[in-house]
């Protein structure tokens, strides 16, 4: 290999490596607040529906998980009836964000099957330590 083929390979290499940094910086970059919120109050509500109290605890605010242990989470939200759920909204301002959430929900009605009725929930998502929590009033 001539020394100008080299010259022209090693800056090919250059190239490519600095394009893959830029595409790597990009997916590093900052979500923004209604991204993590969106992903967290998902991820909370599919807990709540698979019955993973530990896993919806987990999310809820500083204050709660002070006054509240997991135990009284359980007791104090047993269950849920919906089947799946649905980011509708999320608004944000700098420490607070709501959040709406579709559910598709089988009420038990021993008589009647209903199948599955669309209802809307909200949540209040609150800035805590550079953390998102779901704001559960303990």
């Amino acid at each position: 290999m001539t020394s100008n083929a080299l010259i022209q390979s090693v800056k090919a290499l250059f190239a490519i490596g600095a394009a893959v940094s830029m595409v790597a910086c990009a997916s590093f970059q900052p979500s923004t607040p209604e991204e993590v919120v969106a992903k967290n109050a998902l991820a909370f509500t599919n807990a709540r529906i698979k019955g993973d109290h530990a896993a919806a605890y987990a999310y809820t605010n500083a204050a709660y998980q002070k006054a509240r242990t997991l135990e009284d989470y359980k007791k104090a939200y047993p269950g849920t009836f919906a089947q799946s759920a649905a980011i509708h909204d999320v608004k944000c301002d700098e420490e607070k964000c709501a959040v709406g959430i579709d559910l598709k929900v089988k009420p038990p009605l021993i008589t009647k099957n209903l199948g599955t009725i669309d209802m809307y929930s909200k949540q209040t998502w609150l800035l805590e330590d550079g953390q998102w929590r779901l704001y559960v009033e303990p």
